[in-house]
């Protein structure tokens, strides 16, 4: 049996979007939060006793490639050293070969892929044998299919891919590293280590092809638990458990209100949730809350401003907590009271509209044609399901309360976003 971690976008050092006036202890817990990730990375990689770490891919950042995350990252790695724990890893899109920064020298139980796809061994102790294979990035885009180009070599008990790159969606284009997983497929590896995006996710039930997603999450995008991948192979069957890592989390939750608003109830409200989502590890917790208010002719400038000095008034006793949860504010929308099951049932034209809205091409027909742009296909991806989800409901609340009678004069005070809820996911 092997057993090793998969980890990924470590991106150390890089700030947290979507975040600005944070008290001084957040603001240095936020600071701290990667190399936190780090520190567990480590501590998980010794406590189970794993025969390896690999990193696929973005363990430093693009917009901060700091000496300090260097540094802190050859110290931990110093770590695994003392153990006899080897690391393989890749550079990624976020911290390629060509870019003019200044490298630190690794540790020598750090082995690094070359720019391109070669094979480096590993002998366990009881003789097992492993081939690993990989390529780091030279530039930031890599076009080319590079699974392609690896070449499995005889001679191991065991064969591992890793790649720091995106799967291909239809016909259109990437610029990392693009695959499909017939390429993956081919090579008849026992696993395949994947690295870019920023989410936990095995690509096929029936393949051991799993991206382990950001060791801490870095914007509201990157909501819920963060961590490694802890994974034993044994034979050809591959057992694959999540690991946490991340100091501080992400979450997005909603309120809803029915009738007359008042600050008490809104207050307790609030307080329900924040302790719903107080964790009880120490782990820190940033609650983008999104209000949603039906049945009321409140005025909505007066309601959000209400809405933010609760929490600021709620965050004052969160500051210096070590299982802090921040309230951030999302969107705050008023709300026309509908039957969405009878409006789909209806044979007028809301009713087709819906039905159109529910229907399983209606995102991807609406994108495409950003989608299948050579500048939109650069930077966009399709919406998982839960983002669908959101757009659907969203689209079905404005019309109906522009189409109903009488909802005119709330059109205008539809909700508004904040800051923290325009944050960028970048992979």
């Amino acid at each position: 049996m092997i057993r090793f971690i998969h980890a990924a976008d470590l991106h150390l050092d890089r700030p947290f979007e979507g975040l600005s006036d944070l008290p001084r202890p957040l603001h240095e817990r936020v600071r701290n939060s990667t190399f936190k990730a780090l520190d567990k990375m480590v501590d998980i990689t010794l406590s189970e006793r794993a025969d390896f770490l690999i990193i696929a891919g973005d363990i430093f950042d693009s917009s901060h490639r700091s000496i300090t995350a260097q540094h802190r990252f050859i110290h931990a790695m110093k770590k695994l050293s003392e153990a006899s724990v080897p690391v393989y890893l890749v550079f990624g899109n976020h911290d390629h070969l060509d870019d003019p920064w200044n490298h630190l020298r690794l540790p020598e139980n750090v082995h690094v892929f070359s720019d391109k796809p070669e094979m480096i061994p590993f002998q366990k102790k009881n003789g097992e044998r492993v081939h690993l294979y990989g390529f780091s990035y030279r530039q930031r885009r890599v076009r080319d299919n590079m699974a392609a180009r690896y070449q499995k070599e005889d001679g191991a008990d065991y064969h591992i891919g890793i790649l720091h790159g995106a799967l291909l969606k239809g016909n259109r284009e990437d610029t990392y590293a693009p695959f499909s997983l017939k390429d993956l497929t081919e090579k008849d590896f026992n696993y395949w280590a994947l690295g870019h995006i920023h989410k936990r996710m095995q690509l096929s039930p029936e393949l051991p092809v799993w991206y382990p997603g950001d060791t801490q999450g870095l914007s509201v995008k990157e909501t819920g638990d963060k961590g490694v991948s802890c994974v034993e192979l044994n034979g050809m069957e591959a057992h694959v458990r999540f690991c946490p890592t991340a100091d501080i989390i992400w979450m997005r939750k909603g309120i809803s209100i029915q009738g007359e608003l008042t600050a008490d109830t809104l207050e307790v409200k609030i307080g329900q949730i924040r302790e719903e989502m107080r964790r009880t590890d120490e782990t820190g917790v940033f609650l983008l809350l999104d209000l949603s208010v039906a049945g009321s002719d409140q005025h909505f400038e007066g309601t959000e401003e209400l809405f933010q000095e609760l929490l600021d008034a709620m965050n004052e006793d969160e500051t210096y907590r070590d299982d802090f949860v921040w309230l951030l504010s999302g969107v705050v929308r008023f709300m026309q009271q509908w039957e969405p099951g009878q409006i789909l049932k209806s044979p007028h034209f809301l009713g087709d509209v819906f039905r159109l809205i529910e229907s399983d091409q209606a995102i991807n027909e609406a994108l495409s044609p950003l989608l299948q742009h050579r500048l939109g296909r650069r930077y966009l991806d399709a919406p998982d399901e839960e983002t669908a989800a959101r757009i659907k409901a969203e689209a079905e609340q404005i019309l109906a309360e522009s189409l109903f009678p009488g909802s005119a004069s709330g059109a205008a005070e539809r909700g508004r976003r904040s800051p923290a809820g325009s944050a960028e996911n970048e992979d």
